[in-house]
């Protein structure tokens, strides 16, 4: 049975092993620096507002997504990861709903989810749940002018 719990540095390694490997071997967006992803403590549980969480099959690390705080109003979803495995099993609207109620519980009124356009699986995901294409982008939530930009309204 697969768990969703808040991240430990326990998973350090596993955590960056299955973010890179998705990002830089499955979509090839390579040529980024990555530095959340080696301190998510720092940037993700330095207040009660921001969160990691990990998906666990057992022992293994099977997801990640982190959900971080832009403004008073709105967060940005990152690091939305599940293993190749275990992708179209339900696992992706898993860790969503777990952020979603996150949000929904620290009152913040949108949240975005920035992607790239290689990648219209996380499109259509997004899109199946509530998000649409955003054309009013907060800095920071893409990474590459050629990535696009999807928001929820909670």
């Amino acid at each position: 049975m697969i768990k969703i719990i808040p991240y430990t540095n326990k998973y350090k390694n596993e955590v960056i092993e299955l973010i890179l490997n998705v990002y830089e071997n499955e979509l090839n967006f390579r040529g980024f620096k990555r530095p959340d992803i080696y301190k998510i403590p720092d940037f993700y549980q330095k207040d009660k507002n921001s969160n990691f969480w990990i998906a666990l099959d057992d022992n293994e690390l099977v997801g990640t997504v982190g959900l971080h705080k832009k403004t008073n109003d709105l967060v940005h979803i990152k690091r939305m990861i599940v293993k190749k495995e275990y992708r179209k099993r339900g696992l992706g609207t898993k860790l969503l709903q777990t952020i979603l109620q996150f949000a929904k519980d620290h009152k913040f009124k949108k949240i975005y989810a920035g992607t790239v356009k290689e990648n219209p699986n996380a499109i259509k995901f997004y899109k199946k749940h509530g998000f649409v294409l955003s054309k009013d982008i907060p800095d920071d939530i893409t990474a590459a002018p050629e990535s696009i930009c999807l928001k929820l309204d909670l």
